[in-house]
C-alpha cells in the first residue's frame, strides 16, 4: 500500500547525483519496471519514483519530462497523475512519443488528469466555488512547478495519445487495480483517467 512520505526533503545536489548513478542498478533489480513520473508524495516501492521534488522516496530526481535517463524500451508501464497538464500543451506530443519509447512492446501508458467537463460541470452545478474549479484547472500554484498548461477532455486526451503511437485507448479506475496509490486518480468526480498500449 502507496504511503505519503512526509514532508518534502531537499538534500544537496551530490545526493540528486548520487541517485541518478543508482539508477541503473535499480532499473536492473526491479520486475517489473513501473516509472510513477511525478510521483511527489506519493512513496509506493512498487515503482520507480521520478518526480522534480527532492523526497527521500524519489529515485530519479529530474524536471525533464522526457526522463532522459531512463533508456528506450525499459519500462512496463509509465503512470503519470495529476502531472500531464503542467507540460506545455505544445510539447505532449513530443512527451508522449518519448514515453511511448520508454516502454517495452505491450507496455502500458497510465494517465490521469482533470477533467474539463467534470470540473466545469461542477462548477456549473453549484457544487464548488470558482476558486476550487481554478485550483483544480490552472494549479495550485503554491510551489513552483505547480502550474498548469493544458486542459483535457477525454476525446482531446485520447487524441493526442493515439496520435503518439499508442493503442487500445480505454479508461480505468484504481479501484480495480491492485492496491492503487491513493492519489488524485481515485477523484472519479473530477479526474479522467485513461491507459493505452505501446
Amino acid at each position: 500500500m502507496a504511503i505519503a512520505a512526509g514532508r518534502e526533503i531537499f538534500i544537496d545536489p551530490l545526493r540528486s547525483v548520487q541517485r541518478r548513478a543508482a539508477l541503473p542498478a535499480k532499473l536492473r533489480s526491479t520486475s517489473p519496471i513501473m516509472l510513477h513520473f511525478g510521483c511527489g508524495e506519493i512513496a509506493d516501492p512498487r515503482f520507480i519514483n521520478v518526480d522534480a521534488r527532492v523526497f527521500l522516496h524519489v529515485d530519479y530526481v529530474t524536471k525533464a519530462p522526457t526522463m532522459p535517463a531512463i533508456p528506450k524500451g525499459t519500462a512496463d508501464m509509465i503512470y503519470a497523475c495529476h502531472v500531464f497538464e503542467h507540460i506545455p500543451f505544445r510539447s505532449q506530443e513530443a512527451v508522449l512519443r518519448r514515453w511511448r519509447e520508454l516502454l517495452k512492446s505491450g507496455g502500458e501508458l497510465r494517465l490521469s488528469v482533470p477533467d474539463f467537463e467534470k470540473v466545469t460541470d461542477l462548477y456549473r452545478s453549484g457544487k464548488v466555488d470558482f476558486d476550487w474549479m481554478q485550483m483544480v484547472l490552472m494549479g495550485g500554484q503554491e510551489y513552483p512547478g505547480n502550474f498548469h498548461f493544458a486542459l483535457f477532455t477525454a476525446d482531446r486526451l485520447q487524441f493526442l495519445i493515439e496520435r503518439a503511437g499508442f493503442n487500445r485507448v480505454r479508461h480505468w479506475r484504481p479501484a480495480e487495480q491492485d492496491s492503487w496509490p491513493r492519489d488524485w486518480s481515485w477523484e472519479e468526480d473530477l479526474s479522467l483517467n485513461l491507459c493505452a498500449n505501446k
